[in-house]
């Protein structure tokens, strides 16, 4: 077992927190595109005269945000109608077709006219109470999930894994936001992916069984949000997003209608391997605002409830089935012992990835698995498993003060291979820019003048742990010079020397006042 070769730091004060950026969201053609052409006005467009005979029957817009209803079938027609979630339309799937932006479209009509949508952001008309009310079938609206509520909820939680040289490595969890088989996740839970593949569960006792592949066909960096779309089996044989008819979280609650003391329920594989779904409640104990498209509006939810790192993509609801938001990190809390997670409202990430310019963009090309090859699961070769991360403030070194990062982690695979821990500091902003300062001492920057710090290590087997391992950041570094409160974030990871193997450890949040 190697131990750090700084010894252990004077620990006090409180440890200070911040957010995480990173979300899921649900994309469709949602009404941020191009203005409407002609909207409810009944203008004759090309190609309607065909629509008047045909199938149909009543669906109903879901997602929270306005659809689009285009005069063709695709992104690059005009935008004829936009209708609220909730309205009640007509559809025609038998003339259903899949265009060149990866979308199914379907021809549908409205009081003053048709046109075209995707299937994506529609579902059959409810009856009965469900009708009334607008909610998920099954679940009331008494603010309270009982256990067959949880059961259906979960349902629409799935495992997401990265598929390479036909091999499959759990990354995180992911959400079902429509029947044909979108699926938001987290951008780093399929980082560098352009196969995944997804497990769905039949007994939320057992492990859920993976049963489809599927591509990344849009993703937003700055608010680490991903969609996924189902194109395969898991033997790699092409299916029919019309005859998928997945299970999938339909209401969406905005951000704004999100309060302190709302209880929430957390869905997600915490274990990234270990295969149970975990469900884990809590209430939102601060709303914070921040702007979008110049609009002042929550940005984040923070949570007591427990959230661990394999929930990155997961699914938020309220008391009522709701989607609430992405659970995104952990932060521990010294003050009140408890550790806080955050969310990103789900309003917000449809926000971050809904773009027709993105939707209509080629995606990558898929590699599909000979049917029968082999798909087994197989764990990270080079997995990094965190179970502690602490920040202690007011630590010294050499008379410096600054803070302790203090680490609990084990390492797969890295035996012999000569690394590095690393925690490179970025602004806590939307783009993470990183925190450059050219006169920082060498140790605590790189070439470019980036800040970090790191410890050199080389682990000794195939499984090392390291108990106590701590990093020191002096406040010197930041820079800082005048008065106020500067939010930072700490990416801690594992590099190789060569740079050509890296895992993440956590990202750690830190608030500075200078008086």
């Amino acid at each position: 077992m190697q131990q750090n070769r700084r010894a252990r730091h004077n620990r006090r004060m409180r440890m200070m927190w911040g957010l995480l950026l990173g979300v899921v969201i649900l994309a469709a053609d949602a009404g941020l595109g191009a203005a409407p052409a002609a909207a409810d006005a009944g203008v004759p467009v090309e190609g309607r005269a065909a629509q008047n005979n045909g199938d149909w029957e009543c669906v109903q817009v879901t997602g929270g945000l306005e659809l689009n209803i285009r005069s063709g079938p695709g992104v690059n027609y005009d935008v004829v109608s936009s209708r609220p979630t909730g309205d009640q339309i007509d559809a025609d799937y038998s003339r259903a077709q899949t265009a060149s932006d990866g979308y199914e479209w379907v021809p549908v009509r409205y009081l003053n006219g048709e046109g075209w949508t995707i299937t994506a952001r529609l579902r059959p008309c409810p009856t009965g109470d469900a009708a009334d009310s607008g909610e998920m079938d099954g679940i009331n609206r008494d603010g309270i999930l009982d256990r067959s509520e949880i059961a259906q909820v979960a349902h629409s939680v799935v495992l997401i894994a990265n598929v390479q040289n036909d091999r499959i490595y759990a990354t995180g969890t992911g959400t079902i936001t429509s029947p044909d088989g979108l699926i938001v996740t987290n951008a780093h839970v399929v980082e560098g992916s352009e196969q995944v593949a997804v497990a769905l569960l039949d007994d939320i006792n057992d492990p859920p069984e993976y049963r489809y592949l599927g591509e990344v066909i849009n993703y937003d960096l700055d608010t680490d949000v991903a969609l996924i779309a189902i194109r395969y089996d898991i033997d790699g044989v092409r299916v029919l997003s019309a005859d998928l008819s997945l299970p999938y979280i339909p209401a969406l609650v905005a951000a704004a209608d999100v309060f302190r003391g709302d209880e929430v329920y957390i869905f997600g594989y915490p274990g990234i391997g270990d295969d149970y779904l975990v469900v884990t409640t809590g209430s939102i104990v601060s709303v914070e605002n921040g702007e979008v498209n110049g609009e002042r509006m929550p940005i984040w939810y923070r949570t007591d409830a427990e959230i661990a790192p394999g929930n990155s993509g997961g699914l938020v609801v309220n008391g009522n089935g709701e989607f609430i938001g992405i659970p995104t990190f952990v932060r521990a809390e010294s003050e009140t012992g408890g550790r806080l997670g955050g969310i990103r409202p789900a309003q917000v990430a449809m926000m971050a990835i809904m773009d027709d310019q993105t939707l209509v963009a080629e995606a990558p090309a898929l590699v599909v698995p000979s049917p029968g090859g082999d798909n087994a699961v197989q764990e990270d070769p080079y997995r990094a498993e965190v179970s502690r991360v602490e920040l202690f403030h007011g630590a010294e070194v050499n008379d410096q003060p600054g803070i302790d990062i203090s680490l609990v982690f084990v390492l797969f695979g890295w035996a012999e291979r000569d690394a590095a821990v690393v925690a490179r500091v970025y602004y806590d902003d939307n783009q993470s820019t990183p925190l450059v300062n050219a006169a920082a001492p060498e140790l605590y920057r790189d070439q470019t003048g980036s800040v970090l710090t790191s410890e050199p290590i080389t682990p000794c087997c195939e499984e090392t742990h390291y108990d106590d391992f701590h990093l020191f950041l002096p406040y010197g570094v930041f820079g800082l010079t005048e008065p106020g409160t500067y939010a930072f974030k700490l990416k801690v990871e594992v590099v190789s020397s060569d740079e050509t193997l890296r895992r993440l450890l956590s990202w750690e949040y830190i608030s500075l006042t200078l008086q």
